[in-house]
C-alpha cells in the first residue's frame, strides 16, 4: 500500500477502535460516576495531577525521537531502553517517597496509598515504550489500535466491577493499574522488544536531544493544563474540585479522544513526508478542515445541552457540574487544533516552536486560572474562555510559517464550521424554549440533539458541499 492509503487504513483501525471502545467505556464511566462521590473523583485528580506530570518525562521524549529518526539501529534501541527503566524507576521512587509530602499539601492522609499504588505504572509502562515506537514507526496502526481497546475495555470493567462492590476511589485506582498493565502486555506479544538495556549513551546524542526538547513541551504543556486542577485542589476544595474535574472531563474527552487518534496516526505520517514542505501543509491544511468539521458541532451541541446530560446521565447530585458543562466546551474545538500542531511541528524537526508556545501558554493560563477561582468554579471555567483565545492565536503566529501556512489560511478554515455550529446552537436552545416544562429529560434531550443534527446537516449539505464531498471522500478512502 502506497503512504496515503496505509494512513487512512490506520487512521479506519484507529477511529473504530477507539468509538467501539468509548461506547462501552463511556457507559461504564457514567455507570461509576452514579456509584461513586465527588469527593472520591476529588481524590483522584489530587493523586493524578503529580503523577501525570511526572509521566511526561517517563519517556525523556525518546519514543517520538525513534518514530522521527531517519535510521535507527538495534544497539541504540537497547541504549534506549537502557535509559528509559532508569528514568522510570527513579520516577516511581521519587513519587513513592514524595507521597506523604503531598498528601500533607492537599491535607488528605488517604493520598499517601493511592499515588503510592498509582506510582508503580511508571515501572510497568517502561517495557512499553520500545514496542509502541516501532509499530508507530512502521505505521502498524491496527495492532496499536486493537492493544489499546483490549486493554481499555479491561480496566474499565474491572473499575465497574469494584465501584459496585464499594471500593471507592479504589476502583479508578486499580482500574487504571490495570490498563495500564494489559497495554504494556498486549504491546509486547504483537511486537516483542525484550532486549537485556545498555546503560550507555554513546551515539545517541541527537536522539536524547531531540527527545529532550519533546519532554520540555510536554512539562509546559501539563503545567499550564493541569494549573486549574491544582489551583482548584488548593484554594476550592474537593468537593467543588469533584464538580469541575468531573465537567471537564466530559468536555474534553472528544478533544482527548479525536486528538488522540489523529495525533498517533498524523505525526508519524508527516514524518514519513518531512522531506516535502508543501506535501505537509496541503496534509495539515485537509486534516483541520476534517477536524472542524466535526469538532465544532460536536462540543458546541455537548455546551447546548449539558443541563439535560448532567441531570438524565449524573443525577441531581452533579447540578452544579451543568454551567461548567456550558462553558468548557466552547473553547474545545480551539484546544484540540492547538494540540494537532505539535504533530506537524515535531515531525519537521521542529519541536522548538512547540516549547516557545508553551511557555507562553504557561504564563497565560495560570495567571487566568488564579483571577478566575476567586469565583469558584464558575469563574474557574470563564478563565479558560477569556484566556485561551490569546494563546490559540499565538500559537498558531509562531507555528503556521515552519508548515508554509499563515494563521488566515486557518482562520478560514474554521470560520464555517464555527458559524453553522452558532446556527445550531440556537436551534437547540429554541427546542429547549418551546418543549413544555414537564416533557421527561430523556425526550427532551433526544429532541434537541435531532434538531441540532439535523440543523447542522442541512448547512452542510446547502452551503459547503465541497466539505461535505471531502469528508466523505475520507470516510470512504
Amino acid at each position: 500500500m502506497n503512504l496515503k492509503t496505509r494512513v487512512m487504513v490506520g487512521l479506519g483501525w484507529i477511529a473504530g477502535a477507539n468509538f467501539f471502545g468509548q461506547v462501552i467505556t463511556w457507559g461504564i464511566t457514567i455507570v461509576v460516576m452514579r456509584i461513586l462521590s465527588p469527593a472520591d473523583y476529588g481524590l483522584l485528580a489530587m493523586a493524578t495531577v503529580f503523577v501525570a506530570f511526572l509521566s511526561l518525562m517517563s519517556t525523556a521524549g525518546l519514543g517520538p525521537a525513534i518514530v522521527q529518526a531517519r535510521e535507527i539501529d538495534e544497539d541504540k534501541l537497547r541504549q534506549l531502553l537502557g535509559l528509559i527503566i532508569i528514568i522510570n524507576v527513579a520516577l516511581f521512587l521519587l513519587l513513592f517517597i514524595a507521597a506523604p509530602f503531598i498528601a500533607v499539601f492537599f491535607g488528605e492522609p488517604r493520598l499517601v496509598d493511592i499515588i503510592r499504588v498509582i506510582s508503580s505504572q511508571f515501572v510497568i509502562s517502561s517495557l512499553a515504550v520500545i514496542p509502541e515506537s516501532l509499530l508507530a514507526r512502521e505505521l502498524k496502526f491496527k495492532t496499536r489500535a486493537l492493544v489499546d481497546l483490549l486493554s481499555n475495555i479491561l480496566g474499565g470493567f474491572l473499575t465497574l466491577w469494584l465501584a459496585v462492590s464499594g471500593y471507592g476511589v479504589w476502583s479508578l485506582v486499580v482500574g487504571t493499574i490495570v490498563s495500564v498493565t494489559g497495554k504494556t502486555v498486549g504491546l509486547n506479544l504483537a511486537a516483542p522488544y525484550l532486549r537485556w538495556p545498555s546503560f550507555s549513551l554513546r551515539g545517541t546524542g541527537h536522539l536524547v536531544a531531540f527527545g529532550g526538547k519533546i519532554t520540555a513541551g510536554r512539562i509546559l504543556w501539563f503545567f499550564y493544563s493541569q494549573a486549574d486542577m491544582f489551583i482548584a485542589g488548593k484554594l476550592l476544595g474537593k468537593e467543588s474540585l469533584g464538580f469541575y474535574s468531573v465537567a471537564m472531563h466530559l468536555a474534553s474527552l472528544p478533544v482527548q479522544k479525536i486528538s488522540g487518534i489523529l495525533n498517533q496516526v498524523a505525526f508519524p505520517a508527516f514524518a514519513q513526508i518531512q522531506h516535502d514542505p508543501s506535501m505537509i501543509a496541503r496534509q495539515f491544511s485537509k486534516a483541520i478542515r476534517i477536524l472542524s468539521f466535526f469538532s465544532f458541532p460536536v462540543l458546541w451541541g455537548i455546551s447546548s445541552i449539558a443541563p439535560e446530560l448532567v441531570r438524565l446521565l449524573l443525577g441531581s447530585k452533579w447540578e452544579q457540574a451543568i454551567l461548567p458543562l456550558q462553558i468548557l466546551p466552547a473553547i474545545m474545538p480551539f484546544r484540540m487544533i492547538s494540540n494537532f500542531l505539535p504533530s506537524a511541528l515535531d515531525a519537521v524537526g521542529r519541536p522548538d516552536i512547540s516549547v516557545k508556545n508553551l511557555i507562553g501558554a504557561s504564563i497565560v493560563m495560570p495567571i487566568s486560572f488564579l483571577i478566575g477561582a476567586q469565583w469558584d468554579v464558575d469563574g474557574l471555567c470563564f478563565a479558560w474562555l477569556i484566556g485561551f483565545p490569546f494563546v490559540f492565536l499565538s500559537n498558531l503566529w509562531r507555528a503556521l510559517p515552519a508548515i508554509n501556512l499563515t494563521v488566515m489560511d486557518i482562520l478560514r478554515i474554521l470560520a464555517w464550521p464555527a458559524f453553522a455550529s452558532m446556527i445550531m446552537y440556537g436551534g437547540v436552545v429554541l427546542v429547549r424554549l418551546a418543549l413544555p416544562p414537564e416533557t421527561p429529560n430523556s425526550w427532551r434531550l433526544v429532541s434537541m440533539i435531532l434538531v441540532g443534527a439535523a440543523a447542522y446537516g442541512v448547512l452542510a449539505i446547502s452551503t459547503n458541499r465541497q466539505g461535505c464531498q471531502e469528508v466523505l471522500g475520507t470516510i470512504r478512502r
